[in-house]
């Protein structure tokens, strides 16, 4: 019987898994650094921002977002639908 047999199988048993957590850790790496980009809005003045179309209040909100989810995205949503509000 050979010796290494044992740890060789556990070592391919758990490979998916570690694989798994690597993802994860490497997505959740990915939004942070996301997020932190995201963040430099709010060093632009406020006249800035309103000729981006969105406000400082929007981007703070976003910026308080879970990190799952796309703070850009959210952003945009918010300002598109408030623009929509004042237009219509």
């Amino acid at each position: 019987m050979n010796p290494s047999a044992p740890g060789q199988s556990i070592r391919v048993a758990f490979r998916p898994l570690t694989s798994r957590l690597r993802g994860v850790f490497e997505e959740h790496r990915r939004n942070k650094i996301r997020r932190y980009a995201f963040l430099n809005l709010l060093r632009l003045d406020d006249e800035i921002l309103e000729d981006i179309g969105v406000t400082r209040a929007e981007v703070e909100d976003a910026a308080r977002l879970p990190l799952h989810v796309n703070a850009s995205q959210a952003l945009a949503d918010k300002a598109l639908a408030r623009r929509k509000g004042q237009i219509g």
